[in-house]
């Protein structure tokens, strides 16, 4: 629940929350029994999970609060809302649901399972600007992203690390893992393709090197 309870977090300030992809509904109820959102929108473009989150919304005694909507992404929405969460899915399918018609929110929140440097790069060429960013470890590294649609230009460097992430202490275990991964491939990818790894694991350690030095000091305030 840890990634849950972090992207929860983040909906806080948001009025109605739809939440596409909904799939068991405890994001919204997490949310809701925070009092972080006052509203939610289930959507889901498949019948069953829509029923398993009316029925775990319901159990928890939310459903007043809460509507549910059989929809790919945002197509069929028709109701108000100020907040979007994105989560759970591939970043091809993550753009593609970005690139739909629909009301523009106050914030989206999203996080995306793959591709990270290529979502990035959808953001910058698409009229989204990164707000904040966030990594949680659940077995998995997750990054959080919340956008908002404004226009905001990203270096390669800021692609690939993060504009935001980069200056985050909890970043450093994240870029650790990303550099042994990126070290090891090395090792076993054609030449024209260590030329880009080489880069990328200089940006790494360049990163994790300041990360450390911060934590350094911020260690050493506090004694």
């Amino acid at each position: 629940m840890k990634r849950i309870e972090a992207l929860s977090k983040l909906t806080k300030g948001t009025n109605t929350l739809l939440d596409i992809g909904t799939d068991h509904g405890y994001l919204l109820i997490d949310a809701l029994n925070n009092h972080y959102i006052q509203k939610g929108i289930a959507c889901d473009i498949n019948e069953q999970p829509l029923k398993n989150a009316y029925k775990n919304i319901k159990m928890a005694g939310l459903e007043s609060q809460v509507s549910f909507v059989l929809s790919n992404g945002f197509l069929n929405v028709n109701e108000p809302y100020d907040g979007v969460v994105i989560a759970g899915m591939g970043m091809h399918l993550v753009k593609t649901i970005l690139s739909q018609k629909h009301l523009t929110p106050n914030k989206y929140i999203v996080s995306v399972h793959n591709h990270l440097d290529q979502f990035r790069r959808f953001i910058t060429d698409n009229g989204f600007k990164i707000e904040n960013e966030e990594v949680i470890h659940e077995k998995f590294y997750y990054v959080l992203f919340v956008l908002t649609k404004n226009e905001e230009k990203l270096t390669e460097k800021q692609m690939f690390l993060g504009p935001v992430l980069q200056s985050k202490i909890e970043a450093l275990s994240y870029y650790e893992h990303l550099l042994k991964i990126n070290e090891e491939l090395y090792q076993k990818v054609p030449t024209v393709r260590q030329q880009s790894l080489e880069v990328q694991i200089k940006w790494l350690k360049m990163a994790i090197k300041s990360l450390k030095a911060t934590k350094s000091i911020n260690k050493k305030s506090r004694i």
